[in-house]
């Protein structure tokens, strides 16, 4: 019982960590350009927004591979 409660935080936690990072990437990006030109989306604020996708959806596809090796 213990370990499918760990297989599943684990995953939950990293997703959760890559969310907070790519979200303060895109901040710190946005902070930063009221000192550059009017940009809306530069490398940065894209690499946030992927970060936050992956940290969105790694979860559950680690869950699913998780659970089809255990059958």
């Amino acid at each position: 019982m213990l370990e499918k409660v760990v297989r599943r935080i684990i995953p939950q936690a990293i997703g959760f960590g890559l969310m907070i990072i790519g979200w303060y990437i895109s901040i710190i990006n946005v902070g930063l350009d009221k000192f550059m030109g009017a940009t809306i989306i530069t490398k940065w604020t894209v690499a946030g927004l992927l970060l936050i996708l992956i940290g969105a959806y790694l979860p559950q596809i680690w869950i699913a591979i998780l659970n089809k090796m255990q059958k």
